[in-house]
């Protein structure tokens, strides 16, 4: 089975000119001398001379042999990986930085080792051991081939061997570090990859499917090899060492990178998702892991952390948005409230003052088709389907019996379309978690001012559903629960962002007359 990445869902600041540029004129190269020398038009030696050769030391192939590769194959699977790493890393540097790692990486690895085995060329096997082949033949073999005379079997070689005679080409060094960077900056983003499932002598390819698959895995995948490689297979072990080579320079770049800011991951990077490496200050600045505690309550808040990401595209249609959020549940005579857009009803008028349930909570669960749509949406939200969820909410407010859902599936549904940017559709759900006057009121009342202030930009009506937020003053001996101390908490903090003064932390109740 073979699986090579396409497309990725990291985001991309910058376009993957330099990428693309790498990728074109790889293709050009391999056009340009595999082709002419299986055609006979070109002499092999002129393109050994290009690739990386270990008879001497030879400064201009460092970067050369980077732009040749053996065989086709070889160069699909590695412009692949190329274009698909190459767009995460370049598309948070820039092409400058990009070239420079690229190209880095390449002159340091082929500077070792060419000076390595130039000084060690004694010690590898000569004529009597390995045959090179050195011309391309129409029905022969491909340049870089030896025969093995004790087992008498053909291995393609790409790079070092026989007494200097051998030569390397490829940008797999280039592209371990690529991906070494990629596990750092963005490991829980994702890869659009491409499976082959060969069928050996059968003549058949077998299955062809794609799935996604996180940087994490699959960077941890190609090291897995790697490591196999050089501990097991001796005939690879040079090849392999230079490609972990790559990979540790590679994530001691993007560390340095990430540690003096050169890089913007969002808070997405290895070190911000994993709070046991944000305890050494190589790997973290001080700066940072304040940072990242002042962020502490909005990533447990999904609401807020979806808020925070918002862009001026969600508000660009803010008026169309506010009139469909206009509407509300009906009161228990049946009768809806007409209210601006973001605008919030009182609590729980008659469920919360009486102390059971809203009658007309329990009249909508009394209806005949109640119980079914409550369970498909129940299951819709389950499977993160939000196409079937609004359906199915649809259906149950045109029938008028959407304020007998439960407060649990109103704010799994909010989530669900919190997760998809829904905004404003998030109103509706919300504020029927208000008219329920249950424990969550409250927080969805919390929720509904962040999304006037900043979706709809009303911080009026914020402040409104705000001083809403209270809880009576507790008997005396008794404090507020550290929930409601830190509900009020964030509703002090929107009332700041908002420019108002928080109000006092309880409400008080009236004097006895």
């Amino acid at each position: 089975m073979f699986f090579f990445p396409y497309s990725t869902d990291a985001p991309i600041y910058y376009w993957p000119v330099a990428t693309v540029t790498l990728i074109v004129l790889s293709v050009l190269a391999f056009c340009g001398t595999f082709l002419q020398v299986f055609a006979g038009t070109l002499d092999l030696d002129q393109v050994v001379g290009w690739t990386l050769t270990f008879e001497a030391i030879e400064p201009l192939q460092w970067i050369t042999h980077s732009f040749l590769h053996i065989n086709p194959f070889d160069l699909v699977i590695n412009m692949l990986f190329l274009w698909s790493f190459g767009m995460v890393i370049e598309g948070k540097v820039g092409p400058w930085w990009f070239l420079a790692i690229y190209f880095g990486t390449h002159l340091i690895c082929a500077a070792l080792a060419q000076t390595l085995f130039v000084s060690l060329s004694g010690w590898f096997p000569t004529g009597d051991e390995l045959q090179v082949v050195s011309e391309v033949r129409a029905g022969g073999e491909m340049p870089g081939m030896v025969k093995v005379a004790e087992n008498e079997t053909w291995k393609v070689v790409k790079e070092v061997g026989a007494a200097g005679k051998n030569n390397s080409v490829g940008t797999s060094n280039a592209i371990f570090a690529l991906l070494a960077m990629a596990l750092i900056w963005a490991p829980e983003n994702e890869m659009s990859c491409l499976l082959l499932v060969i069928v050996p002598r059968i003549g058949k390819m077998g299955v062809a499917m794609t799935a996604e698959l996180k940087i994490s895995i699959l960077a941890m995948a190609f090291l897995f090899i790697e490591m196999v490689m050089f501990f097991f297979l001796g005939t690879l072990i040079w090849q392999a060492g230079f490609h972990l080579l790559s990979m540790l320079m590679g994530a001691g770049l993007a560390l340095i990178m990430l540690r003096l800011n050169w890089v913007d991951c969002e808070d997405w990077d290895i070190v911000s998702r994993n709070e046991w490496l944000q305890s050494f200050p190589l790997l973290c600045s001080e700066s940072h892991r304040l940072h990242l505690s002042q962020r502490e309550d909005v990533k447990h808040d999904p609401i807020a952390a979806a808020l925070a990401g918002s862009s001026s595209q969600l508000t660009s249609n803010s008026a169309y948005m506010a009139a469909r959020s206009g509407s509300l549940a009906e009161t228990s005579k049946g009768k809806k409230a007409s209210q601006r857009a973001g605008a919030v009803p009182a609590a729980g008028r008659e469920g919360a003052k009486a102390g059971g349930p809203d009658p007309r909570q329990q009249q909508a669960q009394s209806h005949p088709e109640f119980n079914r749509l409550s369970m498909l949406i129940r299951q819709a939200i389950g499977q993160k389907s939000l196409v079937m969820a609004d359906v199915h909410y649809s259906k149950l407010k045109e029938s008028e019996i959407a304020i007998g859902l439960s407060d649990k599936t109103l704010s799994e549904y909010v989530s669900l379309l919190m997760a998809n940017q829904q905004w404003i559709p998030a109103l509706a759900p919300l504020q029927l978690m208000v008219a329920h006057g249950g424990p969550m009121a409250m927080e969805a009342r919390l929720r509904i001012a962040q999304i006037q202030l900043k979706v709809l930009h009303q911080p009026g009506e914020a402040v409104k559903t705000l001083g809403r937020v209270q809880f009576a003053s507790p008997k005396s001996g008794k404090q507020l629960s550290d929930a409601q101390q830190k509900l009020l908490a964030r509703r002090d903090a929107l009332l700041q962002q908002c420019g108002v003064s928080p109000p006092p932390l309880v409400a008080q109740r009236p004097a006895p007359k």
